[in-house]
């Protein structure tokens, strides 16, 4: 298994599995914890990792113009934290409905 990604982000690492995958390539995501005794902040970093024969295809995918690494992109990781927090609102606000209705049933 070779490493090809490394992120912070929990989503982006979802969506970057999701496009290997969605290619046929087999992706394992690992999550390590980094504790900075200095700052006192635990920091979490998503490791991807693919099959050697299949790393090149998988980097290829990921560089290519068909994904964009909001890695480096500052606008893109914008766009996904917006986007979580969107479903994140759209979930609980689903959540209070379902509660609203419950409650008043009973």
């Amino acid at each position: 298994m070779k490493n090809i990604y490394s992120t912070s982000n929990s989503v982006e690492a979802d969506a970057v599995i999701s496009k290997l995958t969605d290619e046929g390539i087999h992706a394992d995501c690992r999550r390590e914890d980094k504790f900075n005794a200095v700052s006192g902040k635990n920091n979490i970093e998503f490791n991807i990792f693919v099959d050697d024969r299949e790393a090149d295809k998988a980097k290829k995918l990921i560089d290519g113009n068909e994904y964009e690494q909001s890695n480096t992109s500052t606008a893109g990781r914008k766009r996904m934290i917006v986007r979580a927090t969107a479903i994140i609102g759209l979930i609980c606000t689903a959540a209070a409905i379902v509660l609203s209705v419950i409650s008043s049933i009973m």
